[in-house]
């Protein structure tokens, strides 16, 4: 037999989570089909094989975090000897008897070596084969009830495995048909009666925490407590801004409010470089970027990420808007590399888009601040000795207060409020 590991998905990642088999044992795989699909920390991909050859076993069920380098799927590849026929299958058509007594102890002797007909065939079993340990069982309540009449117990391999999986034994499940094969839809009946009979009705849900989930907890943990967050909010003036975005587009050119805003945060940072760096406390060092790759906060389905826009200083506000609006398509779809998901040096956090005016973010781990944009409200502003309604909105940054002073935050704060307030210089500095 051939056992495939699971590889390292994502430069360094330490574990993946099996979401589902896209193979059964049994079946023939080629080269490359795809095997599972499995969610790292960042993203869900396809696991292609590397092998062509039948499958044999399956070493997780879905829903299981396996750490890399463990044994996940092994194969008999062509050429290749089949493994040792296991100690003994179940007989789906031989007669057995229904247990005399609840807690009646069992124990197999050996047998003369004899062939036993199944549904795919026909398995040896030895006489040679080792005695099972002495056990007792006690039914329950339910399962007496459940029992069905005197006979033997019929089902497909697969249905065998099915209920085994799930800690079903075959002779405890009412059989809905004529013809005492006990199927897949008897044995989910057999779980929801027995669950029914058992438990009262649930008031609340249980999710295991994996994947995504598993990573943002881990580092949103580190970054609260090992970071000193402090926060400075600044209401601006964006009329301008937008009256200047319908003129755009009104001349056929498409530019987003949010592409603005990120090159009104490139070009504050030139000023305040602390807010585009790294704290590293191990080393006793700051390392300073000369390039912006500016994160862009995504919720998708499986929860948030921060994409990576590279070299945002480079890009006009037309390109920040493709570049935008197709690398937030990429994190729904789970289509991003790990590079976009762990380059960004500066990140913004767009609330605004769910209505809410501000927040308190949490520092991306590995940075130094985040802006949160706020939802743009109209509000009574004034503007000289006039009182008008204006299109507000409010920014709110969290940063590193180990390299990052008060001073040092309004002043990228208020250059970020000096673009929005005349969006031109976003389009020619």
């Amino acid at each position: 037999m051939t056992v495939f590991k699971l590889p390292d998905l994502g430069e360094g990642l330490t574990e993946s989570e099996i979401v589902s088999w896209q193979v059964a044992v049994g079946d023939h795989v080629e080269l490359n089909q795809t095997l599972a699909e499995v969610e790292t920390a960042k993203a869900t991909v396809d696991l292609p094989s590397p092998f062509a050859g039948i499958v044999t076993k399956l070493h997780a069920e879905p829903g299981t975090t396996v750490d890399v380098g463990a044994p996940i799927i092994e194969f008999q590849l062509e050429g290749e000897a089949a493994a040792d026929e296991p100690e003994a299958a179940p007989a789906a058509e031989a007669p057995t008897a229904a247990p005399a007594a609840a807690e009646a102890p069992v124990e197999d002797a050996p047998v003369e070596d004899e062939r036993i007909e199944t549904l795919v065939g026909a398995v040896t079993i030895s006489k040679n084969r080792p005695k099972r340990s002495k056990r007792s069982y006690e039914v329950s309540a339910y399962e007496r009830e459940e029992r069905p009449a005197d006979g033997p117990v019929r089902a497909t391999p697969p249905v065998r495995k099915y209920a085994k999986d799930r800690g079903v034994e075959l002779a405890h499940v009412r059989v809905a048909g004529d013809d005492r094969t006990v199927r897949r839809s008897d044995v989910d009946a057999h779980l929801t009666g027995a669950a029914t009979a058992s438990a009262p009705a649930a008031k609340s849900r249980t999710e295991r925490v994996a994947g995504l989930r598993k990573h943002t907890a881990a580092a949103m943990v580190k970054s609260a407590f090992e970071v000193p967050h402090a926060a400075v909010m600044h209401e601006v003036d964006v009329t301008e801004t937008l009256e200047l975005m319908r003129d755009m587009k009104a001349a056929g050119t498409k530019v987003s409010f949010l592409s603005l805003v990120a090159r009104a945060v490139v070009r504050a940072a030139r000023r305040t470089p602390s807010v585009n760096a790294t704290f590293k406390a191990d080393a006793g060092e700051i390392e300073y970027y000369d390039y912006v790759n500016l994160g862009i906060a995504v919720a998708t389905p499986k929860g948030l990420v921060v994409a990576s826009i590279d070299d945002a200083q480079e890009q006009s506000a037309t390109e920040l808007t493709a570049n935008i609006a197709e690398t937030a398509q990429q994190a729904r779809d789970g289509q991003l590399t790990h590079e976009q998901l762990t380059s960004s040096t500066l990140t913004i956090s767009n609330v605004g888009v769910f209505g809410v005016e501000t927040g308190i973010p949490i520092i991306n781990p590995g940075e130094s601040a985040i802006l949160a944009l706020g939802a743009i409200r109209k509000k009574p502003w004034a503007v000289g000795d006039d009182i008008q309604l204006r299109s507000i909105v409010k920014l709110a940054v969290s940063f590193d207060h180990r390299l990052i002073d008060g001073a040092e935050a309004s002043t990228f704060v208020r250059d970020i409020a000096d673009v929005l307030e005349r969006p031109g210089i976003a389009l020619v500095d």
